[in-house]
């Protein structure tokens, strides 16, 4: 029995069997062939993953890379991790797109989070930190800003208040 592409048939056995998922055949086949890693069966054969995507032996489609890491060339087996303190998005094809978190964004499980108001981070930062006792930051800042003359705040603090003051003596700001 001659049989179809993506079947095969065992020597004597007249019938044709089709091929597991993530594996191909020619027509007339005696045994069909495991798609390598970094390929796919897409249309009934084993076609190279694109880069940005990965695929081990046997696989039926290329899964993306995910986020922070990238494979740069089609047919890969493996997605590479960004260095440390880089991010990218899903998908990513080529090292080019691992980037430093801007000033005001830090490192956070893996992706660029902006920081909390009353902290702030540097370009680079895989942490926010809390804004020093007399100065104050909104989200999503660089640097914190130095309370006024005349008030105050505690660490990680998102306004200053202002001191008060009574018969024109002021009480000391806490």
């Amino acid at each position: 029995t001659s049989c179809a592409v993506n079947t095969f048939s065992i020597a004597g056995s007249g019938s044709c069997t089709g091929c597991a998922a993530g594996s191909t055949s020619a027509a007339g086949a005696t045994v069909c062939d495991v798609c390598a890693a970094g390929s796919a069966v897409v249309a009934g054969s084993c076609t190279q993953c694109v880069a940005g995507t990965y695929s081990l032996a046997g696989s039926t489609e290329c899964t993306q890379c995910a986020a922070n890491s990238y494979s740069a060339s089609a047919g890969a087996s493996t997605c590479t991790s960004c260095p440390g303190g880089l991010t990218s998005a899903a998908g990513s094809d080529s090292s080019d797109d691992c980037e430093v978190c801007s000033a005001g964004n830090a490192v956070i499980s893996g992706s660029c989070t902006q920081c909390d108001a009353g902290t702030y981070s540097v370009a680079g930062s895989t942490e926010c930190t809390s804004c020093a006792v007399n100065t104050f930051s909104i989200a999503g800042s660089g640097s914190c800003t130095g309370c006024a003359a005349g008030s105050t705040s505690a660490a990680g603090a998102t306004v200053c208040d202002q001191c008060r003051c009574f018969d024109l003596q002021c009480l000391r700001c806490r």
